[in-house]
């Protein structure tokens, strides 16, 4: 059993942060003093619980506190960044994931388990950890990144293809992450057939928007935007399952 990656665990912990526990509201809003603490509050909780699960050694609890510190840092910058672009969200991430490298370096050792064996046994195994990490990038983080990647064709749109999409939002945005989680659950189980059928049901669904003419060009936004979500899903999934084999 390989013992999982002080790097692995800050960027599990990482993913749930930003994409789990942050709200759009939150993400929104992080040039504002008040929901930047917010949100370095919650990843100071779960940098806590990494700490449960680490020797009691200074030099880790230093690399934990420098993540935290880190991670505010960043974000006070970011977030006060405009156009809120693909670009934008690519470097606040390159970012992130460079102090996570600096974060090792400071602990000066790749990192197991405490003493809590019998309650913890399971975090012990790093393919745990490289599932919980790629299905975080597949499903929540993918659904930032999309969003971001397909704006410019979301601002294209006319008037009354926005008027046609309006107030489906956020079923979108559900229905693509549970795309994502299928698709990714599919190539780790060897069940690739399992992402034709996800494929087919979409299609099934779009045709009739497709052969409507004020919809063509919706029609087309939601195209680039499926088969970015798919690609993303699967380059993830078998990122992860070439990893596992190792």
């Amino acid at each position: 059993m390989i013992a999982p990656s002080l790097f692995l665990k800050l960027l599990v912990a990482h993913l749930i942060g930003d994409y789990i526990f942050q709200s759009s509201k939150v993400a929104r809003e992080k040039y504002r003093s008040g929901y930047l603490v917010l949100h370095a509050l919650a990843h100071a909780v779960l940098l806590a619980l990494i700490a449960f699960t680490e020797p009691p050694l200074l030099s880790t609890r230093l690399a934990l506190v420098w993540v935290l510190v880190a991670h505010t840092a960043i974000d006070a910058w970011t977030s006060r960044r405009e156009p809120r672009t693909f670009s934008l969200l690519a470097l606040d991430q390159s970012l992130h994931l460079a102090s996570l490298v600096v974060a090792v370096a400071i602990a000066g050792r790749r990192t197991g388990l405490g003493t809590f064996d019998s309650v913890l046994a399971a975090l012990g195994n790093r393919d745990v950890w490289l599932v919980v990490c790629g299905g975080l990038i597949a499903v929540p983080a993918g659904a930032t990144v999309i969003g971001r990647w397909v704006q410019p064709f979301r601002d294209a749109l006319s008037d009354e293809s926005r008027e046609q999409r309006s107030g489906l939002e956020r079923a979108g945005r559900w229905i693509g992450m549970l795309e994502r989680l299928l698709v990714f659950a599919a190539v780790l189980g060897r069940l690739e057939s399992l992402i034709g059928f996800v494929i087919a049901i979409k299609a099934v669904l779009r045709l009739p928007e497709a052969r409507e003419r004020w919809s063509r060009e919706l029609a087309e936004y939601y195209l680039v935007g499926s088969l970015a979500s798919l690609a993303w899903a699967l380059l993830t999934a078998f990122a992860v399952r070439g990893l596992l084999t190792r």
